[in-house]
């Protein structure tokens, strides 16, 4: 796993959001709890305004070392005027990230998660940086497809790699 080093600008989004297990610790859940977040965002999707790009964004902040984490499911906007009431709002701050791409069905996202967690970053030299870890869904992603194509950020503070 070889990761682009990219510097992303401050983000607002707007989402829904629920707690979960990492996949990587005993009693994950985010298999069981996240897609139906996404399915109760994306059919209230057209209610955000001030859309910036098409793309959507999973927006991972972790709540414990216990593996317990916060999911938004998002879409970044421009502004938070006119956020649905039932929508969260997040400001993810500008800085440096590690991008990684996960190709294939979702079903393989534990091995992805694994390359990058339990062996790229303890080996690579970087820190995590205080800031949530970011899922791009763009027009590479087809739910279901081994084709399914879609980025995983994950903020750092040095590159020593």
């Amino acid at each position: 796993m070889t990761p682009k080093f990219i510097e992303l600008p401050e983000k607002k989004i707007v989402g829904l959001g629920t707690k979960f297990i990492s996949i990587l610790f005993p009693g994950g859940n985010s298999m069981n709890v996240i897609p139906p977040l996404w399915g109760k965002f994306m059919s209230q999707i057209g209610a955000v305004q001030h859309r910036v790009g098409q793309a959507v964004l999973g927006v991972v902040e972790p709540l414990s070392a216990q593996g317990e984490f916060f999911y938004i499911a998002a879409a970044e906007v421009s502004d938070f005027s006119g956020t649905p009431k039932d929508m969260l709002q997040r400001t993810i701050p500008a800085g440096r990230y590690a991008s990684f791409t996960h190709k294939g069905k979702l079903e393989t996202l534990r091995d992805t998660m694994r390359g990058i967690y339990s062996d790229w970053l303890p080996k690579s030299g970087c820190r995590r940086r205080k800031a949530p870890d970011l899922e791009i869904y763009d027009h590479r992603f087809a739910i279901g497809s081994d084709q399914s194509e879609f980025d995983i950020l994950i903020p750092v503070e040095a590159e020593h790699a």
